[in-house]
């Protein structure tokens, strides 16, 4: 192949690459030159809320971006008609809600107990066997000249009921945090010691540290219709029970997260909590059994304002 030969195929060869280039900018410039750019101001909601459900609708070659409360679209006009066409639904005034949220506790004990004691005699002795004691529960007495026999069964059952309730007004799509509470003090020791003079010698400190005992929760709620979608978090924290027997500054925690669905204006159930406690105790001629169980139900309800 000649000099000559060799500088025609690199000619054409350029030429044939120029063509594919101008070939695929062709397009480009023709689109650039039919795509129109216009601002749009949003009225009600925020560029984020949005730009979500309007970039799958924007053309493949389009742009969409934000400032501020305003959102910059360039894209053709038939593609721009149809995303305000959208956007007019979603730049909606949003609805005002009232959020109310109720935390209840069901505490719940039953006591058994059950003795019996006296005394028998005979001949050359006498026994006794003392009962449990106590002056609660029906008592029976069997007396046969200097024999007495004596038996004792209580029942006690007892509830405790507790309910929280809290409500917050937010615009739809909105998130919402509500939380009340109060510090409590508890005394904290620390013991430091060190060796002076060869003997040891301690000190107690005491310290004061505050605990938050809160109850609250955080939502965000999306409406379709008259159903509602909701991320929740409650929180109900209190204080314990005397017979619980935990140690100083404990606090009772009951937290919650989920997404739940349901209609405007009806109860919508969270969660739930079942606890059951069970124990029994035997004595010569007596026995106790104690039964408790504590039940926690969260559930939320929203309603629309108009």
């Amino acid at each position: 192949m000649t000099t000559s030969d060799q500088s025609n195929r690199r000619i054409a060869g350029a030429r044939l690459h120029a063509l594919i280039l101008l070939l695929a900018w062709l397009p480009g410039m023709a689109w650039a030159q039919h795509s129109v750019v216009e601002v749009i101001t949003l009225n009600y909601r925020t560029a984020e809320q949005v730009i979500p459900a309007l970039k799958p609708l924007l053309d493949k070659n389009g742009t969409l971006s934000s400032m501020q409360n305003q959102l910059i679209v360039r894209t053709t006009p038939g593609n721009l008609a149809e995303l305000k066409r959208v956007l007019a639904t979603l730049d909606a005034v949003p609805r005002r809600l009232v959020i109310t949220v109720r935390q209840d506790a069901l505490l719940e004990r039953e006591r058994t107990g059950a003795d019996a004691g006296g005394r028998v005699s005979g001949d050359n002795a006498a026994i006794a066997v003392s009962g449990g004691g106590g002056a609660r529960g029906g008592t029976a007495e069997i007396r046969t000249g200097g024999d007495v026999i004596r038996g004792r069964i209580d029942n006690t059952r007892s509830l405790e009921a507790d309910r929280d309730t809290q409500s917050l007004q937010v615009l739809e799509g909105n998130s919402g945090f509500i939380r009340t509470g109060q510090a409590i003090p508890v005394l904290q020791s620390q013991f430091a010691g060190a060796i002076i003079n060869g003997q040891f010698v301690g000190r107690a400190n005491n310290a004061v540290e505050y605990r938050d005992v809160l109850t609250g929760f955080y939502v965000l709620p999306r409406v379709a219709g008259d159903r509602v979608t909701l991320e929740i978090n409650p929180q109900r924290d209190t204080l314990p029970r005397p017979e619980q027997n935990l140690p100083r500054g404990s606090v009772n925690v009951q937290q919650a997260a989920s997404i739940v669905s349901g209609r405007l204006g009806e109860w919508i159930e969270v969660g739930a909590v079942v606890q059951g406690v069970a124990s029994e105790q035997t004595r010569v001629l007596g026995s106790t059994r104690e039964n408790s169980s504590d039940n926690r139900r969260i559930l939320l309800k929203v309603e629309e304002i108009r």
